[in-house]
């Protein structure tokens, strides 16, 4: 009898950890301090702060409209840092940039980015961290694209992004999650 507890203890325990690990996997960038990465999206930079912030369901329902698709559960509490600059030494930090890392989906799998939004609620910049696709996905000829855009723009791969190569889905999964992400911020922050 008491080997069974054991092992009923030992069994809930290990479920419970799974559950534990797993739930935190879609949440992974929440799990370490993404100082280098941030300081690559933005690197003049003095500080960064960080908001773990919520989507509530009206906001859900707003920016599924926008996408036409269903908002992944990740992004339902996102993180959002802000660039915090100085004018001068003499000058109160300011916030000039808010920065949010999005996950999508290419042809080999996940690809990780960080995007940099304006006060204007317009994408200044974005940066591929993880990607498993060919290295011409993240070469700054197809990222420089993105510069400028806004959240009303259509990110669609042969009508205003061109994909390198034959990369067509790979190069639309990083047009999607940047317009999510902007998306996401603009919501937030109420840059429509």
């Amino acid at each position: 009898m008491h080997e069974r507890k054991w092992s009923l203890v030992v069994s809930a325990s290990i479920i419970f950890t799974s559950v534990l690990f797993i739930g935190s996997l879609s949440y992974a960038h929440d799990l370490v301090w993404p100082g280098d990465k941030l300081k690559v999206l933005f690197p003049k930079a003095e500080s960064f702060e960080q908001k773990n912030l919520y989507i509530s369901d009206v906001q859900k329902a707003d920016l599924e409209n926008a996408l036409g698709s269903r908002l992944p559960e990740e992004d339902l509490k996102p993180s959002i840092y802000f660039a915090i600059v100085k004018a001068s030494q003499d000058a109160r930090p300011r916030k000039e940039a808010v920065i949010m890392f999005i996950d999508a989906l290419g042809e080999s799998g996940k690809i990780e980015m960080g995007i940099v939004v304006s006060g204007k609620g317009e994408l200044i910049k974005i940066h591929l961290f993880e990607n498993k696709e060919p290295k011409s996905l993240a070469q700054p000829d197809f990222l420089k694209q993105f510069e400028g855009k806004k959240a009303s723009e259509s990110f669609k791969v042969g009508t205003d992004i061109t994909a390198p190569g034959a990369m067509v889905k790979s190069a639309q999964a990083v047009a999607s999650g940047a317009r999510r992400g902007l998306l996401i911020i603009n919501e937030l922050f109420r840059k429509k």
